[in-house]
């Protein structure tokens, strides 16, 4: 590929898309137990499983936009963050079990971002304004494995970028709108933030961030929306390198298989002129190991329509 310490941007030579007749992938997990893929359709809702080469597994239809999912450690379920909440899916039987609904009083919003924490004990997802009207009515909350739900961040327009670094200590999450991404401390033991600061500022040209992981250097890989491309930001915020990629709008990147130095990146084609890449998902090589992201601990017996989430 590509000199990935290029700033101004390259484009890895064995690239590929899978065509997935996707209307706005998001969510890439690359699942260890299966060895697949998982990711969503948010608006042909669905979750779906692709084998590491690129062929269709297996689909779950849903009745909603579907905007984040974790899959549970304990069983063949999944958590869904559909536009009316968090439900969960029965991945044998296709079953769908209303869970609870984090933001009754702003029908405006959709949930979108998910991503479990590196102790497993806690799912953090996200909401944004779904009217067009850019509303700051977004917000990032953490589910514990009880069930229990409490919110850590408010007056997001569209939330995004959620990852941790490498030792876990630090959350990074972002706001598309408002082309910036933050960092602060977490607390494992409690799933609170504390400390938070701006990480980095995007630039127009480098695109709007949207979903992000974590290399086991500390490198924060965020898919640049709005300008096809994926950035790697050091450590310390500053733009390291650029991957110029073959779909227009990229929207999160996940690493595959340990050591597999394996990138896979979703799309969408909600755009002027799309191709028949846009919307697929783009797999390339990359020097460097992701840091691994595990299933949800939840108990497949817990949670329920009685929690409601405390405030940040």
């Amino acid at each position: 590929m590509g000199d990935i310490s290029e700033p101004h941007g390259s484009t890895p030579e064995d690239i590929s898309v899978w065509k997935t007749g996707a209307e706005v992938t998001e969510c890439p997990y690359w699942d260890h137990q299966t060895g697949s893929l998982f990711f969503v359709d948010i608006r042909k809702p669905a979750l779906h499983q692709y084998s590491a080469e690129g062929a269709a597994m297996r689909s779950w239809p849903l009745p909603e936009p579907v905007g984040a999912f974790t899959l549970l450690e304990s069983g063949a379920q999944a958590i869904v963050g559909l536009k009316s909440g968090l439900a969960r899916l029965d991945l044998e039987s296709g079953v769908l079990e209303r869970l609870l609904d984090p933001e009754p009083d702003l029908p405006i919003n959709r949930l979108n971002e998910g991503k479990v924490s590196p102790c497993g004990k806690w799912f953090l997802f996200g909401s944004m304004d779904e009217s067009g009207t850019n509303k700051p009515t977004g917000s990032i909350y953490a589910m514990s494995m009880t069930g229990e739900l409490h919110k850590l961040v408010e007056g997001l327009v569209v939330a995004n970028g959620l990852a941790w670094s490498v030792d876990g200590s630090t959350l990074y999450y972002s706001d598309s709108w408002a082309s910036t991404i933050w960092q602060c401390d977490w607390n494992a033991d409690i799933g609170k933030i504390s400390s938070v600061r701006i990480f980095a500022e995007i630039a127009k040209q480098d695109g709007a961030p949207d979903g992000a992981a974590m290399d086991q250097e500390g490198c924060y890989w965020s898919a640049g929306v709005s300008a096809g491309c994926l950035n790697r930001f050091a450590p310390d915020g500053t733009l390291k390198s650029k991957i110029r990629l073959p779909v227009q709008a990229p929207t999160m990147p996940a690493f595959g298989p340990p050591e597999s130095e394996t990138m896979y990146v979703t799309s969408h084609r909600r755009i002027q002129n799309p191709t028949d890449m846009d919307g697929g998902i783009v797999t390339f090589p990359v020097p460097a190991s992701g840091v691994a992201v595990p299933r949800f601990k939840m108990s497949t017996c817990d949670a329920g329509e009685s929690n409601s989430p405390s405030p940040a």
